[in-house]
C-alpha cells in the first residue's frame, strides 16, 4: 500500500538490506489481484472443509476460546489446518501464545506474533495492509524468514536479540517490501517485546507496529519543494533559474531519479534543452522543432498542454538509473511548463523519471505538479526580473537623453513635481543665474527673481498648478554677474501615459535685449522727428541697427506663435480624445449586446442545417468584434488607453492584413508584399500598428488617382543619428515600408505632413490625423518615420519600431482564450441600470452554469442581498444612476464582508477607474471566455475585508 500525502527527505536506504533481484513494476501490482482473491477463496473453502465436526465445537470453545474473536483473521486461524505448522493443533498451543493471540486479534492496531525458533508468523486484520497483494493469507503459520526474505537482513537480526531477551524500537526505518509485485519502498517504526512462558522462558516475538511510508515520503517530497523555492527564490536570469532547479532535482533525490528540462526558444521556433540530470547527452536532442515526433514526446506536450506518461525507458533510451536504487527508471513523466500570466500557454516541458520503488499515485502526480508549478513561478520571476532590469536601463537611457538634449538647448529648461516644487534645471538656466544645481532646487531659484517681481512669481504659478493650466508671464531674473534679465517664462502640464499629472515642464528666455531694442526703437523715432537734418545719415546708421533688432523680434515671434500652435492642437487633441471616450462608454454597451447575443445565437444554431443563416450570425459577431477593435484603436489615440506593445513578427501581421488591405484598395489597385527572410522581432502595440498600416494604405490608395501599385515591405535596418525630428534614435528597428505610385508630395506639403490635422484632401475626404497619429504612435513606441517622396512619382512612408531584445517572446494576435479547467457553480448577483446588458450577461452565466440573481439598481441589488444567502459573487455594472457601483460595493462589503465584487464597466478613461485594482475590472464588450476567467478568479480570491481590498495602493 503507497500512499503519498506530504514530501520530505527520507532516511537514507539501506542497501546492504536489498536483495541481489530486480524490482518489479509497481504497474504489474494489480495483475495477480484476481490470484490472491482465488487465494482466499480457497483459504474458504479450506475452512469450511477442515471445519470441526459437532462433537468437537464445545473442545473449540473451551480450549480454543482465543480464537473465537478477531474478524476475519480470528476465522482464518480457526479455519486454518494447524496440525501441518510447527505450532500444532490450537488447543495444545501454549498459554503465553494464546494470551498473545487473544491481544493481536482483539486490537485494531496492526500487530504480528513470530513463535518458536522458527519465527512462524501470526497476525491480526490491521496487519493485513502492511502484507499487501502478495503475502496475505499465505504467510499465516509461515516461517518469517520465507515471507520477508528482502527485509530478513534487516528483522532477523532484530527478531534474534530479542529472543535472546532484549526488547527493540525502531522508528522509520526503510524496509524494502517485494508485497505487490515489485520492490516497494517501505517506512515503518514498530517494537519487538519478548513473549514469555510461566517459566521465564521466551517463547516468541510481539511486534507493534505502525507504517510511516506517507509520512516520510511526505516530509521528504516537502523538503524537496522547499529547497526548491529557497535555491530559486535569488535568480534573476532564465538561466539561473533553470540551472538551481535542476542542481536540486538532482541531489540524490529516490522521487526525481533523472530530469530533463526543455524550454520554448521564440525566435527560433523550437524547444531547447537547458540541462539534465543522470541523462547522458546522446540520449536526448538539443533542439526539438515544434512537429517533431521526438521519442521524449516533448514536442507533443508544449503543442498540447497535457502531461505524456512514457513506458519502457531501457527499450527506448538504454538503461536510465537513479543515485538510490540500482533497478533501471522504467517509466517518466512529461509535463508542461505553464508560462504563468498567459492562461493555456507553456513556456517548455520537463521529463522527470519515476521512482521504480514507489507507485505512481495521485500523491506522487501532485508532487511533481508542485514541482513544475515551483519552476514555472521562478521561471516567470526571472523574467520578471529581466524585464525589469530592461525597463530601468531604458529609463534611465531616456532620461540621461532627455538631459542632455534639455542641456543642449539654447534656451532656460525647468521641470517641477505636482508640488510645485522644482526637481530640475538645465545648464543653460545654472550658467545664466550662476548657482548650483542643489541650492536651485525647491524654492531655492526664488533668491534669484527681483523682490518686487516674486509675489507675482508665486502667485502665477500657484494658480497654473492649481488649474493644471498652462501659463506665460515676464518677470526680472538676476544673471550671474548681479545685473537684472527680464526673462519670458512658459510653462505648460506634462502628464504621463496613463493620464497621470506629473508637473510642469517650463522654458525661460532672455528678452532683455528684445525690450531694449524696443526702447531704442522709440528713442530711434524721436530723434528722427528731433533731428530732420540728419535724417539720411542717421536712417541709414540705424537701419542696420533696427533690422538686426526686427530680425530676432520676428525670430522670437515666430518662436512664441509655434507654442501657441502647439498648445492649441494640444487642447484640440484633448477635446477629441475627451469626445471619443464619452462615445465608448456607449459604444461598449451596445457591443455587449450585440457580441452576448450573436455568440448565443452561434451556440444555438451550431447544429442547424441551415449554413446561411449560421453565416450571417458570424458575420454579426465579427463586426462587432471589428466595432471593439476600432473604439480601441480610436481610445489608444486620443490616450485613453494604454498602449500594450509586445514582441511581434511583422511578416505575420503584413501577411494576416493583406486579405484587408485588398478590400481596401478596390480592384483597380495592385498590392505587393516583400517580406524579409528572418525579421527581427519588433515591440510594439498590435492593435496599433495594425492601425498605422491601415492609415497609410488609405493614404497612398488616395494619391492613386487612377490604379497603380501599392507596396508593402518589411525589412530589418540599423539607424545612425536622425537627421530630422520625425526619425529614430540610432539603434536596431524593424521597418515597414508603405509605397504608392501616386501624385507624391511637394516640398512645402512635405514640411507640413505630420503637422494635426492638415491634409491636402477635400473637405470630407480626411481629418488630418493619419501621419501625425502614424508619428505619435511610432515616437511613443521607441521608433520614428521617414518619407522619402518626389512629385508625380509616388511616396513611400517608412515606419521604425524598436527591435525586441532576445528575452521577448514573439505573439501573435489570434484565437481567444479558451476558458479551462473543471466547470464552476455558482450564485451570481448581476447589477445593471442597462436591461438589454444585464440579460446578456445574464444568459452568458447561466449557459457557464452559473444561477443569477438580477438587480436594475443599487437599492435592488441591497435588497436582494437582504433577502438571499446563497449568493456568492457580485458583478456590479461602474456607472449607474443614483448609487453608483462603488457605492453599491461599498454598502455591499459592509453587509457582506467577504462577498466577491467584480466591476463591469464601458468607461475607456482610465481616471474614471483610478482607484480600483485591475483584477476587479472587466471591460466591455466581453465574451463568455473572459467572463468565465474572470469569474474564476474572482472567486477563487480569498481576500475579505472592507471595500479597501478592491482599491489599489494610494501613492
Amino acid at each position: 500500500m503507497t500512499v503519498h500525502r506530504a514530501n520530505a527527505d527520507p532516511p537514507a536506504p539501506v542497501r546492504a538490506a536489498e536483495p541481489p533481484q530486480v524490482g518489479r513494476d509497481p504497474a504489474q501490482a494489480t495483475a495477480t489481484a484476481a490470484t490472491n482473491k482465488s487465494v482466499e477463496d480457497a483459504a474458504g473453502e479450506r475452512a469450511d472443509a477442515t471445519a470441526p465436526e459437532p462433537g468437537r465445537v464445545e473442545i473449540i470453545s473451551s480450549n480454543c476460546q482465543f480464537l473465537a474473536e478477531g474478524g476475519e483473521m480470528g476465522a482464518l486461524m480457526r479455519a486454518h489446518d494447524w496440525t501441518r505448522s510447527p505450532l500444532g493443533a490450537p488447543e495444545q498451543w501454549p498459554d503465553a501464545l494464546k494470551m498473545a493471540v487473544s491481544i493481536c486479534l482483539a486490537s485494531r492496531f496492526p500487530m504480528v506474533i513470530w513463535w518458536g525458533p522458527d519465527l512462524v508468523m501470526l497476525y491480526n486484520d490491521a496487519y493485513r495492509p502492511i502484507l499487501g497483494l502478495t503475502k496475505h493469507p499465505a504467510s499465516l503459520g509461515r516461517s518469517g524468514r520465507g515471507i520477508w526474505p528482502e527485509t530478513w537482513s534487516i528483522i532477523g537480526p532484530q527478531l534474534e536479540s530479542v529472543l535472546a531477551g532484549e526488547a527493540t524500537w525502531s522508528q522509520d526505518v526503510f524496509l524494502p517490501l517485494d508485497r505487490n509485485n515489485y520492490l516497494e519502498e517501505a517506512y515503518f517504526t514498530y517494537s519487538y517485546s519478548p513473549i514469555k512462558h510461566a517459566d521465564g522462558t521466551i517463547g516468541g516475538v510481539f511486534t507493534a507496529v505502525t507504517e510511516t511510508t506517507e509520512r516520510v515520503l511526505g516530509e521528504r517530497r516537502l523538503k524537496i519543494l522547499r529547497e526548491l523555492a529557497a535555491q530559486t527564490a535569488d535568480a534573476r536570469t532564465v538561466e539561473h533559474a533553470c540551472k538551481c532547479a535542476l542542481a536540486v532535482l538532482g541531489a540524490d533525490n529516490p522521487d526525481v531519479p533523472l530530469a530533463l528540462l526543455y524550454l520554448q526558444d521564440e525566435d527560433r521556433g523550437v524547444a531547447r534543452a537547458v540541462g539534465a540530470t543522470r541523462v547522458p547527452t546522446d540520449r536526448f536532442a538539443a533542439e526539438i522543432g515544434p512537429e517533431d515526433d521526438d521519442p521524449w514526446s516533448v514536442a507533443r506536450v508544449i503543442r498540447t498542454g497535457e502531461a505524456a506518461l512514457i513506458d519502457y525507458l531501457p527499450f527506448r533510451f538504454g538503461s536510465l538509473t537513479g543515485t538510490a536504487w540500482p533497478e533501471p527508471v522504467k517509466r517518466a513523466l512529461v509535463l508542461p511548463v505553464p508560462r504563468l500570466g498567459a492562461a493555456g500557454a507553456t513556456c517548455g516541458a520537463m521529463v522527470i523519471g519515476i521512482n521504480p520503488r514507489r507507485a505512481f499515485d495521485d500523491d506522487y502526480r501532485g508532487f511533481l505538479d508542485l514541482v513544475v508549478g515551483h519552476l514555472a513561478s521562478a521561471l516567470s520571476n526571472a523574467r520578471a526580473s529581466e524585464e525589469e532590469r530592461r525597463r530601468t536601463d531604458e529609463l534611465a537611457r531616456l532620461e540621461a537623453r532627455f538631459r542632455d538634449l534639455a542641456d543642449s538647448a539654447p534656451v532656460m529648461i525647468w521641470v517641477c513635481e505636482p508640488s510645485g516644487r522644482a526637481t530640475w534645471f538645465n545648464r543653460p538656466w545654472l550658467a545664466f543665474t550662476g548657482r548650483g544645481l542643489d541650492a536651485s532646487l525647491g524654492d531655492g531659484w526664488l533668491a534669484d527673481v527681483h523682490p518686487d517681481d516674486r509675489t507675482r512669481c508665486e502667485s502665477v504659478y500657484g494658480a497654473a498648478f492649481a488649474q493644471r493650466e498652462p501659463f506665460r508671464f515676464e518677470f526680472r531674473l538676476r544673471r550671474r554677474d548681479g545685473e537684472w534679465c527680464q526673462v519670458d517664462d512658459t510653462g505648460v502640464p506634462h502628464y504621463a501615459a496613463d493620464g497621470a499629472f506629473l508637473g510642469f515642464i517650463g522654458s525661460c528666455v532672455d528678452v532683455s535685449a528684445a525690450r531694449r531694442f524696443e526702447a531704442a526703437l522709440r528713442k530711434s523715432r524721436e530723434e528722427l522727428l528731433r533731428l530732420n537734418e540728419t535724417l539720411e545719415t542717421r536712417v541709414a546708421e540705424r537701419t542696420e541697427d533696427l533690422a538686426a533688432a526686427n530680425r530676432q523680434l520676428l525670430a522670437q515671434i515666430e518662436e512664441r506663435e509655434q507654442v501657441e500652435a502647439t498648445l492649441r492642437q494640444m487642447q484640440r487633441l484633448d477635446a477629441v480624445g475627451q469626445l471619443t471616450s464619452g462615445v465608448a462608454h456607449d459604444f461598449n454597451n451596445l457591443l455587449t449586446v450585440i457580441l452576448g447575443n450573436a455568440s448565443y445565437l452561434e451556440r444555438l444554431w451550431a447544429e442547424a442545417d441551415d449554413p446561411k443563416l449560421m453565416r450571417r450570425v458570424t458575420h454579426i459577431r465579427i463586426a462587432a468584434e471589428r466595432g471593439a477593435k476600432l473604439i480601441a484603436q480610436l481610445l489608444a489615440f486620443s490616450r485613453r488607453q494604454r498602449l500594450e506593445p509586445r514582441a511581434l513578427d511583422l511578416n505575420e501581421t503584413v501577411t494576416r492584413m493583406r486579405e484587408l488591405l485588398g478590400t481596401t484598395m478596390g480592384g483597380g489597385i495592385e498590392i505587393e508584399t516583400v517580406l524579409a527572410d528572418e525579421p527581427w522581432s519588433a515591440l510594439v502595440d498590435p492593435t496599433q500598428l495594425e492601425l498605422v498600416i491601415l492609415n497609410l494604405a488609405i493614404n497612398a490608395r488616395d494619391a492613386m488617382l487612377v490604379g497603380g501599385r501599392l507596396t508593402v515591405r518589411t525589412t530589418n535596418v540599423t539607424r545612425d543619428d536622425p537627421t530630422r525630428p520625425e526619425h529614430p534614435g540610432p539603434g536596431d528597428y524593424v521597418e515597414v515600408a508603405v509605397s504608392d505610385t501616386g501624385t507624391g508630395m511637394s516640398e512645402e506639403v512635405q514640411a507640413k505632413a505630420f503637422e494635426p490635422f492638415f491634409t491636402t484632401k477635400t473637405v470630407g475626404k480626411g481629418s488630418g490625423l493619419g501621419l501625425s497619429q502614424v508619428l505619435g504612435f511610432a515616437k511613443q513606441s521607441g521608433g520614428g518615420v521617414a518619407i522619402e517622396t518626389e512629385p508625380g512619382h509616388g511616396t513611400t512612408v517608412r515606419v521604425f519600431f524598436p527591435r525586441a531584445p532576445s528575452a521577448e517572446e514573439a505573439e501573435t494576435t489570434g484565437a481567444p482564450e479558451k476558458p479551462t479547467g473543471k466547470r464552476l457553480s455558482a450564485c451570481v448577483l448581476v447589477v445593471d441600470d442597462d436591461d438589454d446588458v444585464r440579460h446578456v450577461t445574464a444568459t452568458m452565466l447561466e449557459t457557464l452554469g452559473h444561477r443569477v440573481v438580477e438587480a436594475g439598481s443599487g437599492g435592488a441589488a441591497l435588497e436582494r442581498l437582504a433577502s438571499r444567502d446563497d449568493i456568492e459573487l457580485a458583478l456590479i455594472d461602474f456607472a449607474m444612476p443614483g448609487m453608483s457601483g462603488l457605492d453599491l460595493a461599498r454598502e455591499a462589503r459592509l453587509r457582506r464582508p467577504a462577498l466577491p465584487i467584480l466591476f463591469i464597466t464601458g468607461y475607456a478613461d482610465s481616471t474614471v477607474l483610478a482607484g480600483v485594482r485591475h483584477e476587479h475590472i472587466l471591460r466591455k464588450p466581453f465574451l463568455e471566455p473572459e467572463l468565465d476567467r474572470r469569474i474564476r478568479a474572482a472567486l477563487a480570491n480569498t481576500r475579505a475585508g472592507t471595500v479597501d481590498a478592491l482599491m489599489s495602493p494610494q501613492r
